[in-house]
């Protein structure tokens, strides 16, 4: 991939798929993996419960598939106020093999936007080894990834998500998980795998016990059978923007909007341990004052000089230093801003150019 597509690709990018908020309706999950499967093996199917939280009946009007290839069905009849219903999406497995990751569509009677659910997993021509699908190797626990990534949650909510695990072994594998950090809460289910047997390891971010923006790094240490291990360790990942599900459209008109002279600059040829150091203009259009939360780095050592606080109509410069470049070749450096404007939560600042020995 060429530089100016890496470019427009990271200016383009606008996170993970959309997630449950909304508590009155509440999905026993929103994400269900069907793991690793081959082309012959047929349909999966899998039923996702909600729960009635409101004081209210509710009916699931329709659930729309993103994808012929799988079929919904529902709870039909009315669902009274603490009672359950349930969404069974069935993937047909007719496509070939390939990744996929299924969008459903959930409308429900008294909310305007929709609840949405997943199914995803990986269809293979040919049958793979536990080895090949779980590369992550904890004792004989194996994982599919150790960096557990969750995409773009909205301050004030959680956002949940699992990575399947499988005991390879030959005795039964307790697992717990050990955090320092309030905003991530991690168990296994089953608790307990019996040898042969797969499971889930679930993790969660919930801002809501402590305001956080930006990346956020959440390390994870995995307990297998009441041992700890250094080296058996998970990351939970995440990146937390403004929430801006409840604000009117008058509100988000009245709010801060961000205008840059340019959001991408081109440095000359530098040679490895040289410095780069580059300043893009930034002005507040919005009727609000422009609050930066945080600035997130793509490569350490990078520095960036801004304003917390850009009053309407203020211009201001955000300056970008990079103290010593040491990776040849073309490289690209990222400053992302994260801020209170609904129509730009996230400013991204691209520095560009080659490196030479």
């Amino acid at each position: 991939m060429t530089l100016p597509l890496l470019i427009a690709v990271s200016l383009l990018f606008h996170g993970s798929p959309a997630f449950q908020e909304n508590t009155s309706v509440r999905f026993d999950k929103t994400v269900h993996d069907f793991g690793d499967f081959g082309i012959n093996d047929g349909s999966r199917s899998h039923t996702f419960t909600l729960t009635n939280n409101s004081d209210k009946p509710i009916v699931i009007q329709t659930v729309i598939s993103s994808c012929g290839c799988t079929v919904p069905e529902w709870t039909k009849e009315p669902i009274p106020p603490g009672k359950q219903g349930t969404v069974t999406a069935t993937f047909l497995n007719n496509q070939g093999p390939y990744p996929f990751d299924k969008l459903l569509s959930v409308y429900i009677t008294g909310y305007t936007n929709p609840f949405t659910l997943h199914i995803r997993g990986v269809v293979h021509q040919k049958a793979f080894s536990i080895e090949d699908t779980h590369p992550v190797l904890m004792e004989t626990l194996r994982l599919r990834k150790s960096e557990l990534e969750l995409g773009q949650i909205k301050q004030g909510t959680e956002k949940t998500d699992s990575v399947e695990v499988v005991n390879t072994g030959k005795q039964p594998l307790l697992l717990k998980f050990k955090t320092h950090d309030g905003n991530v809460k991690v168990y296994a289910n089953p608790g307990k795998l019996n040898p042969g047997e797969k499971g889930y390891i679930v993790y969660t971010i919930d801002t809501r016990v402590k305001e956080e923006w930006g990346n956020v790094i959440y390390p994870v240490q995995v307990v297998i059978n009441d041992k700890v291990n250094p080296v058996h360790s998970l990351t939970v990942k995440g990146s937390i923007k403004i929430n801006t599900s409840s604000m009117t459209r008058e509100q988000k008109e009245k709010g801060p909007i961000p205008q840059l002279d340019k959001s991408a600059y081109e440095f000359s040829e530098k040679k490895i341990g040289s410095s780069i150091e580059t300043r893009f203009s930034m002005t507040n259009k919005g009727k609000a004052p422009l609050i930066i939360f945080k600035a997130d780095f793509s490569h350490p050592g990078i520095k960036a000089e801004f304003p917390t606080t850009v009053n309407p109509g203020e211009t201001v410069s955000v300056l970008v230093s990079i103290p010593k470049t040491d990776t040849p070749g073309e490289v690209i450096y990222t400053v992302s801003l994260t801020t209170n404007a609904p129509s730009r939560p996230t400013i991204n600042l691209l520095i560009y150019g080659k490196i030479i020995k």
